[in-house]
């Protein structure tokens, strides 16, 4: 039999931006190399059908990182138009992407909506001037014939020339204002339209590659794209001679697997899941990137078949290039990590990085799998020297690293996830859902009330029903004895999710429209506390997944002031809008190391000191 190159692995490389075979990394244009894939299902497609055909809506724009697939957007859309809501054929999907490149200047229509306004489309805003794209943003808050207009841009841009249109001595309207605002709203309350509903900003950097859905999101979709069996796309590897000492073929058969391949395919959701919740925004294009490179491992057929030519059984070659490890990118140069920033991310959340006894003592170096990291008995042999000693470690490190990532994957049991990935409070992070939490377990509050404290250098022993702020002054350089600005009540005190913080903040009758216009995942958490003055609203401290880690390894007795002093001094920020500055009581509360003591002012201006 010969050594076959499979096509559908050649168009998969295509993703990796590091790889020759790169193409220019758009994903539209990248989705055209392979005709009997359809675009993924994304509901903010579904969405923008709908917002077009509003009879208020006059703009909408598509705003966030590049590579979330703005233009993949507009595509489907205009396919969408074309087939009235039929299957789409590929040759359809190829002539509106082109249409899409000839007029995606808005300086005509594209298509008609289905109530018959005309369609104008701006491709990418940072093509434009600054001044050209101020006077574009003001043209589209109207577009001509009671039109609707879609535009593409990231938010650095969008601001900039937001801001030329805002400079009035220079010729500016100030009207393309409302689309920052709507903006910020969109970040603060979650709305995605302005009061009058005539513009919509639906900001992409919001959109999950690992949605909480049923279909789970982008990345096993992708996953199950490429490792089906359809279409006999892997049909060329099947007569390949190369086809026993291949990993690519390996990587396809274990996440395809009848049997283990789901909750293989799971636990890489939920990687990716958690890399997003710990506050990288992984774009469509960057998880192209990071799958394209698992599945293949880096390698192309060529190579495998120049390896398979040197030595037809050497089976020692294969392992960093096997899915579990390849998925962390050991074999990047930090250069080429940086041009895909989630491989980063991924990294700091390697399962193979971290000890923990109940995993390794089950693991078993004589079961590495048809591929092993090398010799797995060499570290048995006997070390003469300083210098074999420390081969064997490094060998033994490997080894283990390897199995423990293997193992992530492979486990029946996903309930120990987070902490294999070094992360204690995930589980917990993750419950924090009002809809389906239980509003009487406080453990969460408690713990999130304690690493608070000791992000002021409080450090209370015991479960305690109060929280102290202390005066802003004592944030800084904690001294033997701090002045207690305020003290909380903790049961006044709640921790909600993402959305239930937009709720509460927003206006009365208004929902929260982002997760219903964007691949949602909630991110963060809020600790919502009482204002000082009973008439504002309640003080929140926004945590991502890393963050959350941090506080509950303070509040457990971890001290890292040095370490982490940026995000110790940015906490200490959001609390310092809870001290109470106009505390006029002639008593002070003083915590003397762990000790609450009263300081009263007596007559004749006298201070007595007292045991709270």
């Amino acid at each position: 039999m010969p050594l076959e190159v499979n096509k559908h692995v050649q168009r998969i490389r295509r993703y990796q931006p590091f790889d020759v075979d790169a193409s220019e990394m758009i994903y539209e244009q990248a989705d055209q190399a392979d005709r009997t894939q359809s675009p993924y299902p994304v509901v903010t497609l579904d969405y923008l059908v709908s917002a077009i055909e509003q009879p208020t809506t006059k703009t909408i724009v598509l705003t966030g990182d590049a590579g979330h697939g703005k233009t993949s957007l507009c595509a489907n859309l205009l396919a969408e138009l074309r087939m009235g809501g039929d299957t789409i054929p590929s040759d359809v999907r190829k002539t509106v992407f082109n249409e899409l490149l000839k007029d995606g200047d808005a300086g005509r229509p594209v298509a008609l909506t289905r109530s018959g306004r005309p369609l104008y489309i701006l491709r990418d805003l940072s093509e434009l001037s600054l001044q050209a794209g101020a006077d574009k943003l003001v043209e589209l808050l109207d577009p001509p014939d009671n039109g609707v207009a879609i535009i593409c841009a990231n938010e650095g841009q969008l601001r900039k020339c937001v801001a030329e249109d805002d400079n009035l001595d220079s010729g500016g309207t100030g009207r393309a204002k409302v689309l920052v605002k709507t903006l910020t709203d969109g970040i603060a309350r979650g709305q995605v339209s302005d009061p009058d509903g005539s513009v919509t900003v639906i900001n992409l950097n919001y959109q999950s590659v690992a949605a909480d859905s049923r279909t789970g999101g982008f990345v096993p979709w992708v996953l199950r794209q490429w490792t089906t069996p359809q279409w006999s796309r892997w049909k060329p590897c099947e007569t390949c001679d190369a086809r026993e000492v291949c990993p690519i073929l390996a990587n396809r058969n274990e996440l395809n697997d009848a049997t283990h391949g789901p909750q293989r395919r799971a636990a890489i959701r939920e990687l990716f899941a958690a890399a997003e919740r710990a506050g990288a925004v992984v774009t469509t294009r960057q998880a192209l990137s990071v799958t394209s490179y698992m599945i293949t491992g880096g390698l192309s057929c060529e190579n495998v078949h120049a390896k398979y030519q040197r030595s037809h059984s050497n089976m020692l070659w294969q392992a960093p290039h096997l899915y579990h490890q390849a998925l962390f990118g050991d074999q990047l140069t930090q250069q080429q990590r940086h041009r895909v920033a989630a491989f980063l991310t991924l990294r700091k959340l390697d399962p193979g990085k971290v000890s923990r006894r109940q995993v390794d003592d089950r693991l078993d170096p004589d079961t590495v799998g048809r591929f092993p990291p090398g010799d797995p008995k060499s570290y048995l042999q006997k070390a003469r020297t300083t210098r074999d000693a420390q081969k064997q470690a490094e060998q033994l490190r490997g080894l283990y690293t390897f199995l423990r990532r293997a193992d992530f994957f492979n486990s029946i049991d996903s309930k120990d996830r987070f902490a294999r990935m070094g992360l204690q409070a995930g589980d917990d992070f993750v419950t924090v859902q009002n809809e389906r939490g239980d509003l009487a377990d406080t453990t969460v509050r408690d713990r999130f009330l304690k690493g608070l404290e000791a992000v002021q250098g409080i450090h209370r022993a015991g479960s305690n029903p109060d929280f102290l702020v202390l005066d802003p002054a004592f944030f800084a350089q904690r001294a033997r004895a701090a002045v207690i600005s305020r003290r909380v009540s903790s049961k006044n005190v709640e921790v909600v999710d993402q959305f239930t913080q937009w709720q509460k903040e927003g206006r009365p009758g208004d929902i929260p429209e982002m997760r219903k216009a964007v691949e949602w995942l909630n991110r963060s958490i809020f600790i919502r506390i009482p204002a000082v003055d009973p008439g504002q609203g309640a003080v929140s401290v926004e945590v991502d997944l890393l963050r959350f880690e941090l506080l509950t390894r303070w509040a457990a007795g971890l001290r890292s002031e040095v370490q982490h002093e940026a995000e110790i001094r940015g906490l200490s920020g959001s609390l310092a809008d809870l001290a109470d500055s106009l505390n006029k009581d002639d008593e002070i509360q003083v915590l003397v190391g762990n000790v609450m003591r009263k300081l009263m002012i007596d007559v004749g201006d006298k201070i007595r000191s007292v045991r709270a």
